[in-house]
């Protein structure tokens, strides 16, 4: 079976990789876990399908229905957000996906939730100063299908007209498993290929195509069927393990009942949660206040809230 996902974390699980091949992995624990993760040679990079460079990932299950862990959840993710970003002073964030999709909509309702500072600086320079703002700029780029332009070539005309230390992408990924749906954000150096989630890549939006540091913030909202059904038969059999242990032989028969079972569509049809609005909506704040917290150090919450409009 091809595992789909776009998270290092799962990738390194699937494969079973240590430092041995190449990953390195540290994890803290806590109400909001964290899992940072190294790729530092080309090994594991092509074992696990992703680029050499830092992983952060963030888990905060539960978090939309508890206010002091959706709080702790933005506290964790601007610290390590601020971490990726330092010594960057002007910030373009780009807000990568379909708007009027709702699975892909996260990038543009984040960017509509930022403080975007960048034309205060000369409009509005002592307010500017008096609030401390960061300088931040934001980009909602709409897909290839809407524009007739490649993402990748909007955002370098951006950056080629702004200037930024770096480039922050919001885009939509998959899991491989339902419950980091939606609750779980990546944050990485490595940059990104638009539509990736959902098998239909773009350019890629990196360090080499930008001239410039490309931070990619994504969050799952989408599991690939075949994956997502291969990963609860493999639960059900660790579960049972003492009847019929898990062998290769095993899971490449299960894979061909997979794909017969789901028709054809093994490769093309994809899974999102029935609320998949609400939890877009909750996750673009939590999203969009991490980042403002992240590039705008002077403002207070209360301040934050007042000029995003929360």
């Amino acid at each position: 079976m091809n595992v789909r996902t776009d998270l290092a974390v799962e990738a390194a699980e699937f494969k079973q990789l240590g430092e041995q091949d190449g990953l390195l992995e540290a994890v803290s624990t806590g109400k909001i876990p964290v899992s940072r993760i190294r790729i530092v040679n080309e090994n594991a990079a092509r074992m696990t399908g992703k680029p050499m460079g830092n992983y952060a990932t963030v888990f905060f299950n539960g978090a939309f229905s508890d206010d002091e862990l959706f709080d702790l959840a933005v506290e964790r993710t601007a610290e390590i957000l601020g971490e990726f970003l330092k010594g960057a002073s002007n910030v373009l964030a780009v807000g990568l996906g379909n708007a009027e999709m709702s699975a892909d909509a996260l990038g543009p309702k984040v960017t509509d939730r930022l403080i975007v500072s960048r034309h205060l600086k000369d409009q509005m320079p002592q307010i500017y100063r008096e609030l401390a703002l960061g300088n931040l700029s934001a980009l909602r780029p709409g897909v290839l299908g809407q524009t007739g332009i490649e993402t990748a070539e909007l955002i370098r005309g951006a950056v080629d007209a702004v200037h930024p230390d770096a480039v922050l992408v919001f885009d939509a990924l998959a899991s491989r498993r339902v419950k980091r749906l939606c609750a779980t954000v990546q944050i990485s150096d490595t940059g990104i290929t638009p539509g990736s989630g959902v098998g239909n890549h773009r350019a890629r939006i990196d360090r080499h195509s930008m001239g410039v540091p490309v931070i990619s913030i994504g969050v799952p909202t989408v599991v690939d069927a075949a994956t997502l059904t291969a990963d609860a038969l493999q639960t059900i059999q660790k579960s049972h393990r003492e009847l019929q242990p898990i062998t290769e032989e095993w899971a490449e028969d299960e894979g061909d009942r997979i794909r017969e079972a789901l028709g054809g569509y093994e490769n093309n049809l994809i899974v999102t949660p029935q609320d998949i609005d609400a939890l877009i909506d909750r996750v673009a704040k939590l999203l969009a206040e991490a980042t403002n917290a992240a590039v705008h150090k002077g403002l207070d919450r209360e301040q934050m809230d007042a000029l995003s409009g929360a």
